[in-house]
This record gives C-alpha cells, structure tokens and sequence, in this order.
C-alpha cells in the first residue's frame, strides 16, 4: 500500500507532466497530444488528491501502536545475525549497484528505446505524456521516421544510449604522438629477491626466422623465353619484307628495273647537256637563218640580203 510520501512525490510529478503539456500548447495550440494528455493529468491530480486527504484523516484516527510487552521478548532459537544474508558489510566494501529498470525514470520529451507492438523490436521513440503511478508509470511514445504512437508500460521502454558519443569517447585518438617511457625501477619480488637489471639475450643464439614463402622471401626470377617451333620460317619472312621495304616490289617480264637505277631520260645537271642518249647520233640541228628575197630588175635574178 502507497504512503502519503509516494502520493506526494506522485502528485508532484503530475503538476510537472501538466506544466510541461502547457508549455507546448502555447508554442503549438493545435498538438493533438498535448490536448489529449491535459484532461488525463488533470484528472489524475485531482484523484491523487483525494487519496492524500483520505492517508491524512486515516494516520490521524488510527491509535498509536501498544508498546512491546515483556513476554514477547523470548530468546530466538538461531542468532540471525551470523547468517551471511544478515551479515553488515564492512565500510569499505561498496554498495551493490541498483536495478537500472526500477531506478530508471523518464520524462516527456526524452528519447527512449520503445518496443513496438508489430514486430516486438526495439525502436527510438519520444516520450509525449505520462502518466500513472510512479511505481508503474504509463508512457505515451511516438516513434521517430514512422509517426505511430502507442502507449507503453515501465518494462517496455529502456534509456536510449548513443553509440557515436561512446564510440567517441571511448576511442583513442586517430594520431598520437609517440612517447619514449624511461625505464620502469626495479621492484622487489616477494620472495625477498630483486632483480637489478634486464635479462641479457645473445642474438647469435636466437632461432633465425625463415622468410615466408608468400612475401617475404628474394623475389623469384623471370621465366625463361619459351622456344617456338617454326623459327626458322620466321626469320626468313622478316627478312623478306625487310628486303621489300629497302628495293620496292619485284618486277618480272620486259622493262623491269631495280630501284636506283640511273634512268637513262634523267636531264643531266651540266649547263650545257641535252636531253636523250649521251653520245648518241648526232648533235642537234641548228636553226635555219631566215632571208629575205628581194627581186632585182636585172635578168640576173633577185638578190638576197
């Protein structure tokens, strides 16, 4: 049964909830949500009220409790304080931990991990109301990227943990400067002995370490050139056309001539050749000089000039 403490801190928590419900209706007057949640906060305050009047009249009529009587004290047939589960702790021993699903408080607009009804997955989500007790408090969520809004219980909503800030802050810097440590003091076994100085090791007795067979061995040597059959023939085709390249193609039948050959119509480079065969024949004729035949009266005939 609640205690008027519980209802107190309960109510407390409801005028949070409305106060908060307030505050976005005045920054968006037409949140469905926000509508819906203030008449379900309103009417949970007013309950919780009346439960806490009803805890105060009840705490004062009830009587005081009778003080112990002398016949009740008995001797008990075991000491309970020498079981290990009634034991005291000892000071420095630390406190065991809470149960983060008992301890674990949300308020509106925290994002969560909410289960979602369909698939039974674990989703994040925005805490929009709540309401309830708080010992089993009643979160109205609605998913991110999806929009549905569904109502969850305390053991279907779990804290929201960012996975980028703890990877961030658990990570070691990406560069990091390296730092020569000095060499760590010797400490005193605690058989009594000390050890002075490091163990000396001779390298001439280390087992040499083969070279892997993959990389990191001599690199292997370039195969040898694979022998062709034919080469022969091969040979004499290059030189062929290595020989067409130089003397042009091979005529055959009348008038066939080697390239390089001097052409026998080639005009010489002299001043004073001719064109044909040299020394053949002979020279060129000369022009006929032109006269003029004038006739004379005589009966000797004309005269030329």
């Amino acid at each position: 049964m609640s205690t008027l403490a519980e209802f107190e801190a309960e109510l407390a928590s409801q005028y949070d909830d409305l106060k908060t419900c307030n505050e976005m209706l005045a920054l968006d007057p037409t949140s469905e949500d926000a509508l819906e949640t203030v008449p379900v906060l309103e009417e949970a305050i007013a309950d919780l009220k009346a439960q806490i009047a009803a805890k105060k009249v009840e705490q004062r009529a009830a009587p005081p409790p009778p003080p112990p009587s002398d016949d009740a004290a008995v001797t008990p047939k075991y000491d309970m304080s020498k079981h290990p589960k009634f034991r005291k702790q000892s000071p420095d021993a630390p406190p065991p931990p809470p149960d983060e699903a008992q301890q674990t408080t949300f308020n509106v607009k925290d994002t969560v991990m909410a289960k979602w009804a369909e698939d039974k997955q674990w989703y994040q989500a925005t805490i929009v109301s709540k309401t309830g007790s708080s010992t089993d408090p009643v979160y109205k969520v609605t998913f991110k990227g999806y929009g549905n809004t569904e109502t969850k219980r305390k053991h279907e909503i779990r804290a929201f943990i960012d996975n980028s800030k703890k990877r961030k802050a658990d990570g070691s810097p990406a560069v990091s400067t390296p730092t020569v440590q000095p060499p760590a003091s010797p400490k005193p076994a605690q058989n009594g002995s000390v050890i002075s100085a490091a163990p000396s090791v001779d390298p001439t007795l280390v087992q040499k370490r083969e070279p892997s067979k993959v990389s990191d061995g001599p690199t292997r040597m370039a195969p040898e050139p694979k022998k062709l059959k034919g080469n022969k023939v091969l040979e004499k085709g290059k030189s062929n056309w290595q020989d067409f390249q130089k003397a042009g193609p091979k005529k055959t039948g009348f008038g066939s001539s080697k390239l390089g050959k001097e052409s026998q119509f080639r005009t010489p480079d002299l001043p004073n050749a001719r064109v044909g065969f040299t020394g053949s024949g002979k020279p060129m004729q000369k022009d006929q000089a032109r006269k003029t035949w004038k006739y004379g009266g005589g009966s000797g005939g004309g005269e030329e000039y």
